[in-house]
This record gives C-alpha cells, structure tokens and sequence, in this order.
C-alpha cells in the first residue's frame, strides 16, 4: 500500500493534549497542558534480522529483511517499512505486509518499491506487529 506525499502521519511527533476549564465573568481560564513524545517505530531485534533500507541511483526506496517468528505458538506478523522525513517525521510512503508463520519458521521481507524521493533528509523505519493465529 503506498500513500502519497500528502498524507501526515503523527507517529514520532510530540503530540500535546490541551484540557481547558472556562470560568465564569471576572475569572481566569484554567489550562493543564501534557506532553507526550512517541518515539519512532524500530525492529524489535529478536525479530527483524539483516535489515536493510534505502533509495536506489532513480530516488526509489527499497528494503528487505528477514522475519523470524520466537512466539512458542504459530502468529501473524506485520511488516511495515516506512520512509518519513528525518526533521519532523512527515509520512513520504510505506509498504506493508503481513506474515503468518509457525514458531521457529522465518520469512523474507521484501518491499521493492516503497515510494519514490530523494533520499536526502529521509529515512527508512521499521515497526513490526504481532497477534496470535
């Protein structure tokens, strides 16, 4: 699945949640303010192996890693390789796809076009996610 240029994603961003309380004539407005930082999206170790992610000579993204499932029981694993812009996390595409292996079994991960950029202030991430089959 690719998403174009124009998507925005909020993943590795700081995120601010803002909880105002109005008062009533001759008060001042209560404001509590929270802040979250969600760090960026990597491979858990034990389950990307040989990652591998970058533009080619044309500006196109590709990637492969091998997957290895260390669940004692059969799950279903989604691989996602993204491309964002290093200053603030802005989506450029990704691709993703999903796995089901038994415990032990692995699985080549390749995405051959991811999107389309110049590779200069960009970077490509990982992020698996795993339920049981």
């Amino acid at each position: 699945m690719k998403v174009s240029s124009l998507a925005t994603v909020g993943l590795g961003v700081t995120s601010v949640l803002l909880l105002g309380a109005c008062g009533t004539s001759g008060s001042t407005p209560v404001a509590t303010v929270t802040v979250t930082s969600i760090p960026a999206p990597s491979p858990e170790p034990q389950l990307l192996s040989g990652f591998v992610c970058s533009a080619d000579a044309d500006n196109v993204w590709r990637g492969k890693a091998l997957l290895t499932n260390n669940e004692p029981a059969e799950a279903t694993f989604t691989v996602r390789f993204s491309i964002r812009r290093s200053a603030d996390a802005y989506l450029i595409g990704y691709e993703e796809d999903s796995f089901t292996l038994a415990p032990g079994q692995t699985a080549d991960v390749a995405f051959p076009d991811i999107a389309t950029a110049d590779p200069d202030g960009l970077r490509c991430l990982p992020r698996v996610t795993t339920e049981p089959s």
